[in-house]
């Protein structure tokens, strides 16, 4: 059966979660980066970052797990 095999999958995936946080930070930057009078907003501007380093840390997971793999 697909899925229950726990050597396989117990760091299958883990890239995914980086990627969908990034996402949700990238679409936070959106939200809270909208100031008043139309400029950048320090929230907005620390979610963005926040979402680019999550997005480099999760492509390094996932080199790490694609290596794994190839093994």
């Amino acid at each position: 059966m697909m899925g229950n095999d726990p050597s396989s999958s117990e760091s299958a995936g883990t890239a995914v979660w980086y990627f969908v946080g990034a996402t949700f930070l990238f679409a936070g930057s959106t939200f809270l980066g909208s100031a008043d009078d139309g400029g950048a907003s320090p929230f907005g501007i620390i979610a963005g970052i926040a979402g680019a380093v999550v997005l480099v840390a999760g492509l390094w997971v996932f080199s790490r797990e694609w290596k794994g793999k190839r093994k």
